[in-house]
């Protein structure tokens, strides 16, 4: 029973992070789309998605 708890709470989070990463590159194509520097892009998906700077250089670096 425990187990399976568990494995729920694991698909959630997997789910949430999966729409995470589809928002994430929508938003990036977005800006791309509309001119927006990829330095640009990189500081307001980490302010819009509460990432660090790292973490958004290397996740809006996948989708450019």
């Amino acid at each position: 029973y425990i187990i399976i708890i568990l494995g729920d709470v694991n698909m959630c989070s997997a789910i949430q992070q999966m729409r995470e990463e589809s928002e994430i590159k929508g938003a990036v194509e977005t800006y791309k789309d509309l001119g927006i520097s990829l330095v640009e892009t990189i500081k307001r998906i980490a302010e819009r998605f509460q990432l660090s700077e790292n973490e958004s250089s290397e996740t809006v670096k996948q989708y450019w």
